[in-house]
């Protein structure tokens, strides 16, 4: 064989390991939640329907809330967590997430251990899809209800105080296509339920970029009402996908899911 034609075969088996590695697309995914969306951020984009999704993501702790995860004043730590979402139809997304915390033993003040879970589920509506002249819509929400209206351990005058990660919004997402590239635009309005998130209320948004050479990988960049976010999420064999970021350009969370289409 030449040695132009043994070139030629290198690049082809590169080129085919490559693409078989990327897969063709990547789901978004705010994926700390296990939802579709930016980083911390939510948006409009939804999954297609019959999408599936369990994963893990670990979660630096100035990504957290600053109640909930501060046992006994001695600080707030790092964590992780796990979730399943399903978007059973493509207008609606649901999904669960268990958060680890640390607490006590038994009572006991000095063995402070992961021995406490919070637990949510999610829901996100899309009542009108994007169109070549308007922008997606949707409506949702982390930990909408609670069956425990009593005051916890945080010692803040409020009621539903389980409801660490609860939040509502409304959430704009318009894609543009520029020579192959995927620019999409997003922007949404959103309220926490609980005071000590109060930094993260109010208007928030991103700019997600996929380049046209490689579809499966989505740069973010967002702001979270209170800091800039930068990351990216990548599809590997068209079933893992990864997400990293970096809070404020500072501190990593990062995080690993398997998806699959039920239909």
């Amino acid at each position: 064989m030449r040695k132009e034609e043994r070139g030629i075969g290198i690049f082809r088996w590169l080129f085919l390991w490559g693409f078989l590695l990327t897969g063709t697309f990547s789901a978004p995914a705010q994926q700390y939640t296990g939802m579709s969306g930016l980083i911390h951020v939510p948006s409009a984009d939804m999954d297609d329907a019959g999408e599936i999704r369990v994963g893990a993501h670990f979660l630096n702790k100035e990504f957290l809330p600053d109640a909930g995860f501060n046992p006994l004043g001695r600080g707030k730590y790092h964590t992780t967590n796990h979730y399943l979402s399903i978007t059973p139809f493509s207008w609606i997304e649901l999904g669960y997430t268990c958060t680890l915390q640390k607490g006590l033993k038994n009572g006991n003040k000095d063995d402070i251990g992961f021995y406490h879970k919070d637990r949510y589920f999610s829901v996100k509506i899309r009542p009108v899809k994007e169109d070549k002249w308007w922008p997606g819509i949707a409506v949702g929400s982390n930990d909408p209800v609670t069956t425990d209206n009593n005051a916890h351990e945080t010692g803040l005058p409020e009621k539903n105080k389980n409801q660490i990660f609860g939040n509502v919004y409304v959430a704009a997402t318009k894609h543009l296509d520029i020579e192959g590239h995927c620019i999409g635009f997003h922007l949404a309005y959103r309220k926490w339920k609980r005071s000590c998130n109060r930094k993260w209320n109010g208007p928030v948004g991103g700019i997600t970029f996929r380049p046209s050479f490689l579809k499966s990988l989505r740069a973010i960049a967002e702001y979270t009402g209170n800091e800039v976010n930068i990351g990216a999420d990548c599809l590997l064999w068209k079933h893992l996908l990864l997400q990293a970021s970096l809070q404020n350009g500072k501190y990593f969370s990062g995080g690993v899911c398997l998806q699959m289409n039920l239909f």
